[in-house]
């Protein structure tokens, strides 16, 4: 069916007023609508497969064989099994790019804080939606809290009073930068062959009566027509809401960098404004989650339509083998006039005998054989057998075709090798694996649009407090940092496939081990460098820093190791000594232990013959203490031995080292 409106030609066919511009936006939508309809409509259809939802009569008698809903459960599962973290590096990962270093992680702070909340609920939806219906949409949005504050300012008059004149400011207490969830439903966009040709976006909104007045004000709120029928809501709204709402489109176009809000059926728009965010790309969206796409259409294709036949044919062979199933049983026939026969099958429970009358002719009848006939199994048996293994074909057929393996849902073969599933695995997984990658591209483009709004919006010190910079090492780096983010240039941003699927805790153990022995290694053998060549510990420090640079989580540990290298460095150097000066030192050390040494045998001289004097006129206590004597006598002695002993060969050393360096020269200092 073509479209009975002209072609337009000229943004100059439309006033440039409401008038215009509404029957402008009104033509663009239903242009938008006609060419998403057919995919728009096949998606509503694969909703109803999903939840298995069946309202025809032809669907209400078969069976069903879910096979994708469970597909789209693993691969759910498999792309998105725990929260992501955004990881931001400099884009030169210099050493001492300190500055650039605390923005990034300043940033990448503010980014992490709320990942677990908004952004994986918008960023699950939205990968529901790629799954299913093919298209998977989330934006973001700027939100601020203001406060108003009472001011005074005190001035002159001319006559020499003083008066005081009162104004109000308002001051930002809070900023975020949400992202939100698009349903499928109410996402239009220009017709385009690629993501760069789309002149437009357009978000429906659905409003009550009293958001849509304090939205747009009292005379255009009341005006919006709300969704009267049942029918209407269905077409995107809650089925059950008691509320009436209207539908409102909020359209981002790029040509004239405005945002227009219309709702269909009015004669004026509802409001214009300018560029809201500012963003480089325009767009509050990064390109779609979008399934199949090629450059004829940027429409999505579901994956479930590619493989729709496989699916249906699926259900069709399980509705087979469940009336097959239904059709086993005990049943037959039997000759109405044996009562015997009849009595058996009505009345015969364990253990129970049924007399029959006239043996001799039943008898001659053939017996139990000859009166009753039971339907024949053989053939419904075989003929389910067989559909059950044609089932199983379809099954295989089907995971080919969707990409889906018996390795990705922990099914083995028996006697299989551990090669051999690894290499099921490795090429099973090549098409998930691009779509995990997609994923990480939507959520990393995300990630980059709230960077934007943050360093384009907020103010430095909701910056500061959000991100906790001030309770880090890096606290005297923050000024300078502050002026490097508002430009995002030297920056990478990024959320990798692999911290958004399952993560392999035993892999990331293994990692971090490594890690550690590594560093217990270079510590080993750094340690006698830097005990023998003091001067060298900060460059170690820079090395280890460097190996370190790069790794996620390095970027607080680099800031101590700053502070490590800055306390070596800034310590004075040694001044180098004169060999002449050294050994006058030594010399003079060893005089001054040997008149040490001198000193102590002259006390113990002394202290000898004090005890033989005191023995001599105590000769009464000689006997008593002899033994005591002598062993204090002995303590002394050994005592002095080894003192004097220790002194010389200090002094010997000394010399030693002083003979040495005259031998080899003088020392160089740290500038030769």
């Amino acid at each position: 069916m073509t479209s009975t409106l002209p072609g337009m030609t000229s943004s100059k066919d439309f006033a440039n007023d409401p008038t215009g511009w509404q029957e402008r936006w009104t033509r663009e939508l239903t242009a938008a609508k006609k060419a998403n309809k057919k995919w728009k409509d096949a998606g509503k259809r694969i909703t109803k497969v999903f939840l298995d939802e069946r309202t025809d009569a032809l669907t209400m008698r078969g069976s069903r064989l879910n096979v994708f809903s469970a597909n789209i459960i693993t691969l759910r599962a498999m792309m998105f099994g725990q929260i992501p973290r955004v990881e931001i590096s400099r884009r030169f990962e210099d050493a001492d790019d300190d500055v650039a270093r605390v923005a990034a992680e300043m940033l990448e702070r503010m980014l992490n804080a709320d990942i677990g909340e908004q952004f994986s609920y918008s960023l699950g939806m939205a990968l529901d939606d790629r799954l299913m219906m093919g298209l998977g949409v989330a934006r973001v949005a700027y939100e601020a809290d203001f406060e108003s504050i009472q001011h005074e300012e005190i001035k002159s008059s001319v006559d020499g009073r003083v008066l005081a004149e009162a104004y109000e400011e308002e001051k930002k207490t809070f900023e975020a930068a949400p992202v939100y969830y698009n349903n499928w439903r109410d996402v239009e966009w220009s017709p385009a062959r690629s993501w760069d040709e789309v002149r437009w976006i357009g978000f429906k909104n659905y409003m009550t009566r009293d958001a849509m007045i304090k939205r747009f004000g009292q005379k255009i709120g009341e005006t919006i027509p709300l969704g009267q029928s049942k029918r209407n809501t269905m077409k995107g709204g809650i089925e059950d809401d008691p509320w009436q709402k209207g539908e409102v489109w909020e359209i981002w176009d790029m040509e004239s960098k405005r945002v227009w809000w219309i709702s269909e059926g009015m004669d004026v728009i509802c409001d214009a404004k300018d560029d809201l965010l500012g963003l480089k790309g325009f767009f509050p969206c990064p390109k779609f989650l979008l399934a199949n796409p090629t450059s004829e259409k940027y429409q999505p294709r579901a994956d479930y339509t590619l493989a729709q036949d496989q699916y249906e044919e699926v259900n069709e062979i399980t509705t087979r083998i469940n009336t097959l199933q239904k059709a086993i049983k005990a049943a037959g026939v039997y000759d109405k006039g044996s009562d015997g026969i009849q009595r058996l099958l009505n009345e015969g429970t364990d253990n129970t005998l049924i007399p029959v009358d006239n043996w001799a002719m039943f008898a001659e009848k053939g017996g139990l054989k000859g009166q009753i006939d039971w339907l024949p199994l053989e053939a419904v048996a075989a003929a389910l057998t067989s559909l059950r293994d044609y089932r199983s074909e379809l099954i295989n057929l089907l995971f080919q075709v969707t990409g889906m393996s018996d390795i990705m849902r922990g099914a083995t073969q028996q006697g299989e090798t551990a090669t051999a599933q690894s290499i099921k695995a490795k090429f099973a997984s090549v098409r998930v694996q691009f779509q995990q990658d997609e994923l990480a591209r939507f959520a990393t483009d995300l990630q980059r649009l709230r960077a934007e709004v943050i360093v384009g919006h907020f103010d430095d010190e909701n910056i500061v407090k959000q991100s906790n910079m001030e309770a880090t090492a890096d606290a005297q780096y923050i000024p300078k940092a502050l002026q490097l983010l508002r430009d995002l240039n030297p920056f990478k941003i990024a959320i990798k496939s692999e911290t958004l699927a399952a993560q392999d805790m035993a892999q990331i153990r293994q990692e971090k081990t490594e890690y550690i022995q590594g560093l217990a290694g270079f510590l080993t053998a750094a340690q006698p460098v830097a005990e023998k060549f003091p001067a060298a510990a900060p460059v170690l420090l820079e090395l280890l820093k460097w190996g370190m640079t790069g790794f996620r989580g390095s970027s607080t540990i680099e800031g101590v190791l700053d502070k490590a290298i800055a306390q070596l460095q800034a310590q004075p150097p040694q001044p180098p000594q004169d060999p002449a000066a050294q050994k006058a030192k030594a010399l003079e050390a060893t005089q001054k232990i040997k008149l040490q040494g001198d000193a102590q045998r002259e006390q113990i001289k002394a202290r000898g013959k004090q005890m033989e004097i005191a023995t001599q006129t105590k000769s009464d206590l000689i006997v008593i203490d002899a033994e005591a004597q002598a062993e204090q006598r002995k303590q002394v002695a050994q005592f002095a031995f080894d003192s004097r002993e220790n002194q010389r060969q200090q002094a010997v050393d000394q010399v030693s080292q002083v003979t040495r360096t005259q031998n080899d020269g003088p020392p160089k200092s740290n500038n030769q």
